[in-house]
């Protein structure tokens, strides 16, 4: 059994369990691993949402200045109908 969650849930019921401070040590560790990945998460805007028991990470639709600049740049060398279409991104991302 692998799963740190369900090791948990039969440690004190295992007749063969193994070591209270490994599974401990390795729980610290997962603990410490998700709050890092939420943390990343957080510092890039992203949506984080559980369905069924899967995970999944959605990217905010937010551009950076850098981003804004690129595409105000495009929107001048492009042709008038991808002109209209990167405008209407721009604002719809802004």
């Amino acid at each position: 059994m692998t799963d740190i969650v369900k090791r948990l849930q039969t440690w004190c019921h295992a007749v063969d369990a193994e070591s209270a401070q490994d599974l401990m040590d390795e729980a610290a560790d997962e603990i410490e691993r998700l709050r890092k990945a939420i943390r990343r998460l957080a510092d890039q805007d992203a949506t984080l949402s559980v369905q069924g028991g899967n995970v999944t990470v959605t990217l905010d639709a937010t551009l950076t200045d850098e981003e804004r600049e690129a595409i105000a740049v495009a929107i001048v060398g492009s042709l008038p109908g991808r002109a209209a279409t990167l405008r209407s991104l721009l604002e719809r991302l802004s």
